[in-house]
């Protein structure tokens, strides 16, 4: 039998945790232990794409690679996508870490000058390639972790001039890294200072002027509002949620965070993509969750650890309810200055009390499958481009299990 030809043979897998149970979809956490792993495995590429995988010895009978790759006995799993970040900043803010540790709160961090409204200081000060650069850093430094694809936000311009530029520095850092990027625009993050008085004319120009500006240079394919006491309140968030879906934005919701004010039934009942944070998350909010059947639940356990709360994201009650679900970092300068997902999967095992594969479906199939690419990325799989995250560890159940250490690195065709 004539071998078949492939561009790479990859070889040397312990274990190949495929993520696919041969559907485009999201899987719930009770189907999780029944997806394919494939332990001394190995996986033919050819275009850029999964061609076969299976035992090693297999094929190898079936296939010729122009070149053998050793994954060096390491876990292959599917690369890692990471669901919510916001990379588009200009300056660290580590000074307010010092600041929470003498006992300041979120908000009262940002009553001394801190905050969001920080963060838009240094932006509008940064140049478009003095802000390029920051970006391209972040995103090599999500790399080094395992992230082969992001969201990646703006909001800390707050400013047609400033989101555009933002948003231009994402996409620019993405052609210079490699970094598949799906960009969102999130001017509705915070009130700029000189709108604080005349918070409806913000929501105005938004929708007006900035929100029409983005879509038509095409920066963004999501918008995204952040709701809350001190942010945007639900009737503002509404004007802006439904003048961005009749764009014909993707919409993405930060709620019920701090307060509960509804902002869960709100995303889900304009047909949201997801609903993020949920540490308030109410009963009514989950129902919605559930009827919805398609509004995934952004899971941020590295938020409330960086944060020091004590509350969390009901994860087990969400995932037993058969809602779908990611897991992300939230990657940003004041409350989660983290570009790991690997890191973020050790608070998801701690604090979420997720299973490894759980947490590792949050990072793979499910945050594919919120941004619209389920169908090409999440899984291992023939026909799926083959971009993998290499884990060097004995076994799944050590991912997540240490923390402070980086187990992953990138595989791509």
């Amino acid at each position: 039998m004539a071998l078949q030809h492939c561009d790479f043979l990859l070889t040397g897998i312990r274990e190949l945790h495929t993520m696919d149970a041969g559907s485009v979809g999201v899987i719930a956490a009770a189907d999780l232990e029944s997806l394919p792993v494939i332990r001394d495995a190995a996986v033919a590429v050819l275009d850029g794409k999964v061609s076969a995988l299976g035992p090693e010895p297999e094929l190898r009978s079936q296939w010729q690679g122009k070149e053998v790759v050793d994954c060096g006995g390491g876990l292959l799993v599917p690369g890692l996508v990471d669901a919510h970040t916001h990379p588009a900043f200009a300056a660290e803010r580590a000074e307010e870490f010092d600041w929470r540790a003498q006992g300041l709160s979120y908000l009262e961090i940002a009553e001394r000058g801190g905050g969001i409204l920080s963060s838009v200081r240094a932006v509008r000060q940064a140049s478009e390639v003095e802000l390029t650069a920051k970006v391209i850093s972040h995103f090599q430094r999500m790399q080094a972790h395992g992230t082969v694809a992001c969201e990646a936000k703006s909001g800390y311009g707050l400013s047609l001039e400033d989101e555009l530029k933002s948003l231009r520095a994402i996409r620019a850092a993405s052609t210079a890294t490699g970094m598949e990027v799906f960009p969102t625009f999130l001017g509705a993050h915070m009130v700029p200072e000189e709108y604080a008085n005349q918070k409806d004319q913000y929501v105005e120009l938004l929708c007006q002027e900035v929100l029409p500006a983005v879509w038509e240079q095409g920066l963004a394919r999501a918008a995204d509002v952040f709701i809350e006491e001190h942010a945007f309140s639900l009737l503002r968030a509404e004007r802006y949620l439904n003048s961005a879906r009749d764009l014909g934005f993707a919409l993405r919701v930060h709620s019920d965070q701090f307060v509960n004010v509804g902002g869960t039934e709100l995303a889900v009942s304009l047909g949201a993509e997801c609903v993020d944070h949920l540490e308030t998350l109410s009963d009514a909010g989950l129902d919605a969750l559930v009827t919805s059947g398609k509004t995934c639940a952004g899971l941020l356990p590295a938020v409330p650890h960086y944060l020091r709360q004590d509350a969390d994201a009901p994860a087990q009650k969400l995932l037993k309810a058969g809602v779908p679900w990611f897991v992300a970092t939230d990657f940003n300068p004041g409350s989660c200055y983290t570009a790991s997902l690997p890191e973020a999967a050790h608070f998801a095992r701690i604090r979420l009390k997720m299973t490894a594969l759980e947490a590792l479906a949050g990072m793979t199939l499910h945050a594919a499958q919120s941004l619209g690419a389920g169908d090409r990325l999440g899984r291992i799989a023939p026909g799926y481009e083959a971009r993998f995250t290499v884990l060097d560890l004995p076994d799944l159940c050590h991912f997540g299990y240490g923390f402070g250490e980086n187990p992953a690195r990138i595989w791509c065709a």
